[in-house]
């Protein structure tokens, strides 16, 4: 089946196509390539070499691979961070901003523990790669290319200022921020908090890496679909105009077929990511809530100006991440629905036109 990419043998009447002109066979995968080599290094992708029939021993080394073990062992660290962080309730709890800290805490981890798991599940599976390997045309490619491009510096300077601002809270901050390396200073009082702060910052950057880069890269696919989906409409306009507000069924069924085709693709990424883009959007908005709320009725709490500031970023980029999360699914959705309802109404003109004559 070649998705997105339309042969020259395959001309809709009426249309002009410039044979000298043959798009590039290139992939999902090189629109991606930005970002998937930032996501393979934080275990959020992998692929898995082909199945050798008859070959157990093959059969083996393919389901557990480095990358394999890798995505996995990142997927139970972040797991375990989750059950780690339940520890930082306690029974003497009040209502008031560390409450609301710790709350926002637990929920990000739990975020960041479903994305992992859900990018984990649709490699491991196979399913995320043979999307990916879905045939895309150069100019597409060149587009989502770019837009990967920008989107992946722009994730790794977000996760290198958090990570900043971690360190700062947690070395520099007279222990404001130690209610994330529970269950030390929760349950355990100690005065050596080095090396657990130390390897709490680890684990935050794997959880900054799976919150970022794995909105970043649903966010990315929507936009290749978006731009597929208006390049079947302009198209269909295309076609029209050189028709004369008039279209062949052969000219329909084509168009159909690739409108079709686009929104399965569409519909195994969902499949894939569905739990992920869920868990986003939930987690972000109740995490979006608390903070707001925090910062409004509690902000004399927070003395420490970079710490306030870290409050409003946090805000912000909260803000970004719900406008991310929720514009990919309606972009999508608002151009599968506008090409389908003309490619209907261009199919019931046409069987009036014939019945007219």
């Amino acid at each position: 089946m070649s998705l997105f990419v339309r042969s020259d043998e395959q001309k809709m009447e009426g249309t002009e196509i410039d044979d000298d002109i043959v798009p590039k066979q290139k992939t999902i995968a090189d629109g991606l390539a930005p970002l998937l080599g930032s996501t393979k290094l934080f275990g959020l992708y992998f692929t898995r070499p082909p199945q050798d029939a008859g070959d157990d021993r093959n059969e083996r080394s393919r389901k557990w691979n480095v990358n394999v073990i890798y995505g996995a062992a990142i997927v139970t660290l972040l797991w375990i961070n989750f059950v780690r962080m339940l520890s930082v309730f306690t029974q003497d709890d009040m209502y008031g901003p560390l409450l609301f800290f710790k709350l926002i805490d637990v929920i990000w981890s739990t975020q960041a523990a479903i994305s992992q798991t859900a990018f984990y599940a649709a490699c491991f599976s196979g399913r995320l790669a043979l999307v990916f390997r879905q045939p895309l045309d150069d100019s597409s490619a060149r587009h989502g290319r770019k837009f990967a491009a920008v989107l992946a510096v722009v994730a790794w300077t977000i996760i290198i200022s958090c990570s900043v601002i971690f360190i700062y809270g947690l070395f520099f901050a007279d222990g404001i921020m130690d209610v994330v390396i529970a269950p030390f200073q929760c349950h355990i009082i100690t005065s050596h908090l080095v090396v657990p702060r130390i390897i709490t910052l680890f684990i935050i950057f794997y959880l900054l890496s799976a919150y970022i880069f794995s909105q970043a890269m649903t966010f990315v696919l929507a936009m290749i679909f978006s731009n597929q989906f208006i390049r079947v409409s302009k198209a269909l306009a295309s076609c029209l105009d050189n028709k004369k507000r008039q279209m062949s069924d052969l000219d329909i069924e084509r168009l159909r077929q690739k409108h079709q085709e686009i929104s399965m693709t569409v519909s195994d990424v969902d499949d894939c990511l569905m739990f992920s883009n869920a868990s986003a959007f939930c987690c972000q908005l109740c995490c979006f809530i608390i903070l707001l709320y925090w910062t409004i009725f509690f902000n004399s709490f927070v003395n420490d100006p970079v710490l306030f500031t870290s409050q409003v970023f946090w805000i912000l980029l909260l803000s970004v991440g719900l406008t991310l999360t929720a514009a990919g699914g309606i972009i999508v959705h608002h151009y599968v629905s506008r090409v389908r309802v003309s490619l209907i109404c261009c199919f019931l003109l046409a069987q009036v036109y014939t019945l007219c004559i």
